[in-house]
């Protein structure tokens, strides 16, 4: 038996002894880095996960981790991934109504079925039987349908705050902004990387390719000078008007809709 080093750094999730500047345990997997979550506030890593892609070693929330500490993060993304924990939480929930719903419909089908067998087919016992199972069985649908609603809200939210963190990213990057970089920073594979940089590319975030993988960073700016004495305001409201009458016109395209990046981390 190997004898443990005294004072020997272990996992805060399985209690393994961890090697000096370990990232991640070997036994387990978890991450080793001190990130505040946002959810339960513990100084604490995170861990792949296949729905929430990583979440909290404490409480099992969502979270994004950035492996460069000089990144700053805006805190938008917080609200976003509150929002999907507490959709993934009403959607579990749900589901235990609908599994207790179900389990209490076979046992009233059941019961009735054997009450048919002794005491036979009358009009009083089906329609006793009838009133007693239709609610049940109702219940049991509306919160398989309420479950199934509620996760469809997870995925979107947590697309956002990917979005979100990305932008963060992309903001405080000095030089030009690469799907390496990226997928590194975020513990990500370059396909969703890849991804990610096109949706900040269509928010403005970031200009287009000037390398191949790589961008830059671009504010958004507007588009022409303002007039003698029109204010932003004004400007804005002309030529949006100006872009309204060319599509009526049909001079220009309807701009397409923007695609949705799906960042998981498990398939690296």
């Amino acid at each position: 038996m190997s004898q443990v080093p005294p004072g020997a750094a272990r996992c805060r999730v399985c209690a393994a002894t961890l090697a000096p500047g370990s990232a991640s345990c070997p036994r387990c997997g978890a991450d080793q880095g001190g990130e505040t979550c946002p959810h339960c506030d513990a100084v604490a890593g995170v861990s792949p996960h296949p729905e929430l892609r990583f979440r909290c070693d404490v409480c099992g929330g969502p979270r994004i981790p950035v492996t460069d500490a000089r990144i700053r993060r805006s805190g938008r993304e917080v609200p976003l991934l509150q929002q999907a924990r507490a959709a993934a939480s009403a959607r579990a929930g749900w589901r235990a109504a609908g599994i207790a719903a179900g389990a209490l419909l076979g046992f009233e089908i059941f019961l009735f079925a054997l009450l048919l067998l002794i005491l036979g087919a009358k009009v009083g016992l089906f329609l006793a039987g009838l009133l007693t199972v239709t609610p049940v069985a109702a219940f049991t649908v509306w919160a398989v349908r309420r479950a199934r609603a509620r996760g469809r809200d997870v995925a979107p939210a947590l697309d956002a705050a990917w979005v979100s963190v990305a932008s963060d990213v992309a903001r405080q990057t000095e030089h030009p902004l690469s799907t390496g970089a990226l997928a590194s920073t975020l513990r990500i594979a370059e396909p969703q990387a890849e991804e990610l940089l096109a949706l900040l590319e269509v928010n403005d975030v970031v200009r287009a390719p000037g390398s191949a993988g790589e961008l830059g960073r671009a504010p958004k700016v507007r588009i022409g000078p303002a007039a003698p004495g029109e204010t932003f305001a004004e400007g804005g409201a002309s030529a949006l008007a100006a872009e309204e009458e060319a599509l009526a016109a049909g001079e220009i395209a309807e701009p397409s809709p923007q695609r949705t990046a799906h960042v998981d981390p498990t398939k690296r």
